[in-house]
């Protein structure tokens, strides 16, 4: 791993490459750490255990995300970080006061943002195009090759070593690396621009099949006798599709070894939805000495403690500070952290864990298809029964309750209709709770115990104390408006860009891979 260049170095390599004012950005980036000096769990550390990485392979992205940052300002081009880079990033974002009055403002002298793609159908491609550009200019601006183990080469381009395979985000695993969402997404589209031909094509093919057997020809009670099971029929096979591609991707848009494991955080986001994730959240500040849960006779209040122990929650703790005396309710603090709760939700899509609505591409279009083959067998029916001016009324009102029924199977299936947890990430919380069961006897214990199992777990530990504030009424409303910090600064860092997204963006003239991190663009 190459160590991060000082100027002379870069000087060395390129003497041309660089101007005067570019060398001075890299002598601040190499005297810069995000670590502070007496946060017991600097940066580094968090980020090594965030991401299950050893503590010099996090080390080495720090220094590589360093560089990223050096590339959005001298590129000259729109540039892409890699999948972990953009881990070490999106972590950066969260001490927000830091990341903006110190990193942006002290060291690179220009903001760098992160905010959400727009999703166009073309962005993929785009993403995977500027993340090659980027490594073109990473071998150019530094004159050596960026390390695969970090960089993971896009798909397509021929390695010159072994040591320049793409290896996957954590940890060696000996598997080639999947292909990039950039490809899987061309390859999508490709299925898709022939899926609506095809589905012409199979309606009048059954059409036709059905007149050879006479189906079309059936007097009413008879065809409805056939229509019915049809229908009944057809759901079942949209069912048993989604359930086929459930299983076989079991881990979404994203290959296995990509998807790092959870944290309490995730855990408790995937097995209680939002109101959980809080509810562990606030056991996390109160256990580190941030917070306190003070009884008083108006309910239980929650008080400002040592912000060095905030941690990934410093924002928050900036915002309780704000408040009247540095303390509000439990039930307005709960719903401050649920700005969390959006963040969270396009994070664990990223790494694997969670379907986005539509997500499940072959079986939304095959339910489609089956949808389209169904109505239109019903639709040539009603056309002969009213050309022989026979009454089509009740065939009407099947094919209104199949289309009802349509709405109502596939909106209530994982990756098609709704999002939903992935097989992998079941297995993954059906895992955890087979191996934390009863591990109540350290604090990360009892923090597993309230993620997996509820808050309602704790009774009879020595968190017991805390049950009634966590558990008090009325539940976590899901604010997604973005939560405040410290300063405005501050305020625009947490709210638009504090976690990771399916697709995200950056600027500065800088954006997230495709083939990487999922995509962004700049702004």
């Amino acid at each position: 791993m190459a160590p991060f260049p000082t100027p002379v170095a870069v000087a060395a390599t390129d003497a041309d490459a660089l101007t005067d004012p570019q060398r001075a950005l890299l002598a601040r980036l190499q005297a810069y750490t995000p670590d502070a000096p007496d946060a017991p769990l600097p940066y580094s550390r968090r980020l090594a255990e965030a991401e299950h990485w050893p503590y010099a392979h996090a080390l080495a992205v720090i220094d590589e995300y360093k560089r990223f940052a050096f590339l959005a300002q001298a590129a000259g081009h729109p540039v892409t970080p890699s999948h972990a880079v953009d881990a070490a990033w999106h972590l950066h974002l969260q001490y927000t006061r830091e990341y903006w009055s110190v990193f942006c403002a002290d060291v690179l002298r220009a903001p760098l943002h992160h905010v959400p793609g727009a999703g166009a159908p073309d962005e993929a491609a785009k993403y995977e195009q500027q993340y090659r550009q980027t490594l073109d200019s990473y071998r150019r601006l530094f004159g050596c090759e960026p390390p695969a183990a970090i960089w993971p080469r896009p798909l397509g381009e021929l390695a010159d070593a072994p040591a320049q395979r793409a290896e996957p985000r954590v940890g060696p695993s000996g598997e080639r690396a999947a292909p990039s969402r950039a490809a899987r997404a061309r390859g999508w589209r490709r299925v898709a621009k022939f899926a609506w031909p095809a589905a012409a094509v199979s309606v009048a093919a059954t059409c036709a099949c059905a007149s050879d057997f006479n189906v079309l020809d059936l007097p009413g009670p008879e065809f409805l006798a056939f229509y019915v099971p049809l229908c009944i029929a057809a759901l079942l096979l949209i069912a048993g599709l989604q359930w086929i591609e459930y299983r076989y991707r079991a881990w979404g848009t994203r290959a296995r070894e990509s998807s790092p494991d959870l944290s309490a955080e995730e855990a408790a986001y995937l097995a209680g939805g939002g109101a959980r994730m809080a509810q562990v959240a606030t056991l996390s500040l109160v256990h580190g000495g941030a917070i306190e849960l003070v009884r008083q006779a108006n309910g239980w209040r929650v008080r400002i403690g040592d912000p060095q122990h905030a941690g990934a929650y410093g924002a928050d703790w900036e915002w309780l500070r704000k408040q009247l005396g540095g303390e509000t309710s439990c039930h307005a603090f709960r719903q401050h952290l649920a700005w969390r709760e959006g963040h969270c939700e396009v994070a664990l899509r990223r790494k694997g864990w969670l379907w986005a609505p539509g997500e499940m591409r072959a079986a939304w279009m095959a339910a489609r298809a089956i949808l389209l083959l169904v109505l239109g067998a019903g639709a040539v029916k009603l056309a002969i029964g009213l050309s022989r001016g026979r009454p089509v009324l009740l065939l009407m009102i099947f094919m209104a309750a199949f289309m009802a029924a349509y709405h109502f199977v596939v909106g209530r299936l994982p990756g098609i209709g709704r999002g939903g947890v992935t097989h992998g990430g079941q297995a993954a919380l059906d895992a955890h709770r087979n191996e934390r069961q009863g591990d109540r006897a350290t604090p990360d214990g009892l923090l597993w115990t309230a993620a997996l199992f509820g808050a309602g777990a704790l009774a009879g530990t020595v968190w017991a104390e805390h049950l009634d504030a966590l558990m008090a009424p009325p539940p976590v409303v899901a604010a997604k408006t973005g939560g405040s910090s410290g300063s405005s600064d501050s305020d625009a860092g947490d709210s638009s860009s504090s976690s990771c997204g399916a697709s995200s963006a950056c600027s500065s003239s800088s954006s997230c891979s495709s083939s990487s991190c999922g995509g962004c663009s700049s702004s």
